[in-house]
């Protein structure tokens, strides 16, 4: 059986062989066959080639005999008739494919008609006509066949006014313009009684020492052409013949004159076209393959394309193709031979199958008789087994080194792994107990209970110890023991292993620290501030000392990370936790609480009383100037401060009372230290109660925009609105805007109410303007937050789409604060608002870090001054600074707002210096969207100030 599976084997590998070689001569067979197409087209294109350039060579020749001739008028000018007939008797002998050669004559009408007049004379009967020997027909011009050479068999054309002739006529004018031969597209000749085609050469014949600089000037001096009729067919026909090219029974050359191949244009042909040749035999079709394109070359003459068409025609197979027949038989007979052979290894593989077969059950008997000895050899292993029990145990305890200790426990053996690995003296462990060597390290319960394990004589495992080595690293080890006993029973000691886990304790350390510090500043995190906290309150209850907790929160923070980065914001933050920990002393804690919030746990001991001196130090240390990236920084931070003092207060609400704390100190400005009191509980939970309804206000459409008119000082008009948010909450009334506006900058709500405020103010500033009511200018204002957002620009140009207000209506109201951080940021974004065609408006001018060089970079369009100088305007200063105010801003070119306006005679003296608009009370407060159109319908103006409360 397996002899037929191997011949099996072998018999395919005949058969692969065969198909191999098959493929191999395709391959050859194909490869060969592209050479000699190869080769076919190289003989095809080189002899299209010298058939094109012959032609391209017989037309420079027949161009030259044009030439000759006219050189001959330019010479003596009009030569006789006997002249020119002498001359050209020569050159038709020699060129028998001249039909003639000829001078035209130019001539007027008068001159021609006294010219016939004369011809009769010598030539009886003779008679200028038109083509198709039709009478003369009137013209401005004639050009006459005058000389014709030879006279005998062109009858026809003497005397013909070529003129007539459209085609002789467009080459005639092309050849005067020129001043270069030119050549008439093929035509059937006058004088030609068979059906050959030809055309004329022809060369304009000048007035001798004219100037030709011009078109006009040659046409001015043209006296007539010399010219030679040419038979197409003899002409080709003759120049193949000259260059011994004529006779090549494998090609079809073809030659047009013209713009393209066409038939019409067909000059000459020879050779018999494919169509024409008998069909082959079905093996012949089948094997002849072979090169088909045709060869075209292109060249001018004269002014015409000639284009000159090489096709081969079908050939015999075998002088072609001899090479890739001869590799395609010789490739099948080897792929046979080879295939014949293989085939013969098959059968001698058999063969020796069969003497390998006999020998293998020679073998087996031989393994048998080796089956005894394996058998005896066993019972020799039986005796090892014991001493590979031992092994197989000391393998279960996994080690790096083992160690024995005698019945005192003293160690009697350690492998050196103990003593490289963990860096130990050998000479401080052998012959000495565990306890004994390091004295220091088990004199505790954990090494008494150890030693207890080993007077007992029980196994032990996975002890941990920590020893210093001498390389002054501490170093730690595991190990794992068990008693050992002799055949009668008797305890001889303790045997085990052991191995360094040094690298293990230190990843449990780190991690250990990791799960209680944070990883950024390195200080504890909320799990390890909690666990100190407690630990704290425990002290002061103990105590009755006074525990101070601090939250302590960095002022505009955010605003680091987004202009510097996070990096930056990384950097401030380890900056100020080292600060941190370096004002306060080594028994207290500095904990990162979350972002840039931190809590400070101050405890008070019997000599070291806390005061307000350790929040001025702690602030004290924070506004010192940091330096990112080159660039100096100065941080404020706010603090809220919770005393507990033994009150039972847990740890948790310690913390939320200094976070109210510090929610007061921001709120009142930032940069100082608040202690919580009761009072500011209440202020809590009224935040988180507004804070809470806001969150539902916009959904539940609780808000509504009232509008103040601005009124134009000179024409008492109502020429806008300030757009202003109020709440009508169902419980708590009327939310006045203080009370929930910053609340909603901090939360980030005022990004998705700001984008209500500026949709509906737009909406209800179109409806205004459709109801006909001019176009009036709505202000809106813009929160930080907003400003801050980066779709913006998208957004707003969004709203003036939908809503259809003209961008010239809008105007967006800034506070100065917005872009003192990043002026150059400020000015990009400004400048793309402003490209929306709206205008934009300072409010509050004044009040803010106000800096004059803004008004001259930014794209502003309006002040507005503060109420807090309209107000005071009758003291001296105050007016001072609005007339500054006015003066500076008409000085820019930008429009005055005055907010506030509330008497005469605060409107009295802004009309004097020139203020531009006013809004306040004195006009009119703000007003809901019905009572607001109620007075744009009654057309109130200044001088009707609408009457309000006292």
């Amino acid at each position: 059986m397996p002899s037929s599976r191997k011949t099996s084997r072998i018999s395919l590998a005949a058969i692969l062989t065969l198909l191999t070689g098959l493929a191999v001569t395709g391959l050859l067979f194909i490869a060969v066959s592209a050479l000699e197409y190869s080769k076919m087209e190289l003989s095809f294109q080189q002899r299209g080639h010298m058939r094109a350039a012959a032609i391209r060579r017989g037309m420079d020749d027949t161009l030259e005999l044009v030439t000759i001739l006219n050189g001959v008028f330019k010479t003596m000018g009009v030569v006789s008739r006997e002249q020119f007939a002498s001359f050209t008797q020569p050159l038709l002998e020699r060129y028998p494919f001249v039909q003639a050669f000829n001078f035209h004559r130019v001539l007027d009408d008068a001159a021609a008609r006294r010219y016939e007049a004369e011809m009769r004379l010598r030539y009886p009967g003779y008679q200028l006509h038109d083509a198709g020997n039709l009478p003369l027909a009137p013209r401005a011009q004639h050009v006459i066949v005058d000389y014709l050479e030879p006279l005998e068999g062109n009858e026809a054309a003497f005397g013909l006014d070529v003129a007539s002739l459209a085609p002789m006529a467009r080459a005639i004018a092309e050849a005067v313009d020129s001043g270069q031969p030119r050549t008439t597209p093929l035509m059937r000749l006058a004088q030609e009684r068979a059906q050959q085609q030809g055309f004329v050469l022809m060369l304009p014949v000048y007035r001798a020492g004219a100037d030709l600089g011009t078109v006009e000037r040659r046409r001015a001096a043209w006296l007539g052409n010399t010219s030679a009729v040419i038979r197409s067919t003899d002409l080709i026909q003759k120049i193949l013949l000259a260059a011994d090219l004529l006779d090549d029974p494998e090609l079809l050359v073809q030659v047009y004159i013209g713009d393209d191949l066409r038939p019409a244009n067909l000059v000459y042909t020879r050779g018999r076209a494919s169509g024409e040749v008998p069909a082959p035999h079905w093996l012949q079709r089948w094997l002849a393959f072979d090169y088909r394109e045709p060869y075209v070359r292109t060249f001018n003459a004269a002014g015409k394309s000639w284009h000159v068409q090489v096709t081969p025609l079908e050939r015999p197979f075998l002088p072609h193709h001899l090479g890739s027949l001869s590799t395609l038989l010789g490739g099948l007979l080897f792929s046979l031979l080879t295939a014949a052979f293989v085939n013969s290894l098959a059968r001698r593989s058999v063969r020796v199958q069969r003497l390998v077969d006999e020998r293998t059950h020679a073998l087996k008997l031989s393994n048998d008789k080796l089956a005894d000895d394996v058998a005896a050899r066993k019972r020799t292993e039986e005796a090892l087994q014991e001493s590979e029990h031992r092994f197989r145990r000391l393998l279960a305890l996994s080690s790096d080194w083992y160690w024995e200790q005698d019945e005192q426990f003293r160690f009697t053996n350690i492998t050196g792994g103990f003593f490289d690995k963990g860096k130990q003296d050998p000479q401080a462990f052998l012959g000495k107990t565990r306890w004994e060597a390091q004295p220091d390290k088990w004199d505790n319960r954990n090494g008494r209970d150890h030693k207890a394990t080993l007077e007992a004589h029980l196994p032990f495992s996975n002890l941990e110890y920590s020893l210093l080595g001498v390389d002054g690293q501490t170093h730690w080890f595991l190990t794992s023991g068990e008693p050992v006993y002799d055949r009668r029973g008797q305890f001889r000691g303790y045997r085990g292993t052991g191995t360094e886990i040094t690298e293990r304790k230190l990843a449990e350390q780190r991690i250990q620290h990791i799960a209680h510090h944070d990883v950024l500043t390195g200080l504890p995190n909320r799990v390890l501030l909690q666990d100190r906290l407690a630990q704290a309150v425990a002290f002061a209850n103990r105590s009755g000392k006074p525990l101070w907790v601090m939250l302590i929160d960095l002022d505009r923070f955010k605003f680091v990370n987004d202009s510097m980065g996070h990096k930056a914001g990384d950097q401030l933050l380890q900056t100020v936790a080292q600060r941190l920990q370096d004002s306060v002393r080594d028994s207290d804690t500095v904990a990162r609480l979350s972002g840039d919030e931190f809590v400070a746990i101050l405890t008070e001991y019997p000599e070291q009383a806390l005061s307000h001196d350790v929040a001025q130090r702690i602030m004290r240390a924070v506004t010192q100037p940091v330096m990112l990236e080159g660039k100096e920084f100065f941080v404020t931070c706010s603090i809220g401060v919770a005393v507990y003092g033994a009150d039972g207060t847990s740890a948790q609400r310690l913390i939320e009372h200094a976070d109210i704390a510090m929610y007061r100190a921001k709120k009142l400005g930032r940069n100082n230290v608040q202690f919580y009191e009761p009072t500011m509980n209440e202020e809590a939970r009224e935040r988180l109660r507004i804070e809470s309804a806001l969150r539902s206000a916009l959904e539940r459409q609780e808000f509504v925009l009232h509008y103040q008119p601005q009124v134009d000082v000179q024409s008492g008009r109502v020429v806008g609105m300030e757009a202003l948010l109020r709440w009508q909450h169902p419980e708590l009334g009327m939310v006045a805007p203080h009370r929930f506006i910053g609340l909603a900058e901090e939360t980030g709500l005022i990004v998705e109410i700001g984008a209500w405020v500026l949709r509906e103010a737009c909406s209800q500033a179109r409806a205004w303007i459709d109801a006909g009511f001019g176009a009036l200018r709505i202000a809106v204002n813009l929160s930080p937050r907003q400003f801050g957002e980066p779709q913006l620009v998208s957004s707003i140009a969004e709203v003036l789409r939908q809503t259809g207000l003209p961008p010239a209506c809008l105007d967006i109201e800034l506070t100065e604060g917005l872009f003192m951080h990043d002026v150059t940021q400020a000015v990009e974004l400004l400048h793309k608002l402003k490209s929306l065609g709206l205008a934009l408006s300072i409010d509050d001018f004044g009040t803010g870090y106000s800096s004059f060089s803004y008004l001259r970079h930014f794209p502003i369009d309006v002040l507005k001054i503060d109420r807090s100088f309209v107000s005071d305007i009758g003291d001296g200063d105050e007016a001072a600074i609005v007339v500054s105010i006015i003066a500076l801003a008409h000085n820019l070119k930008l429009r005055v707002i005055a907010e506030g306006v509330e008497t005469a005679s605060q409107l009295d003296c802004l009309r004097r210096n020139g203020c531009d608009e006013i809004q306040g009370y004195y006009f009119s407060p703000a007003l809901p969207a019905a009572d607001f159109e109620q007075l744009l319908i009654q057309g109130r103006t200044l001088q009707e100030p609408l009457a309000h409360p006292a």
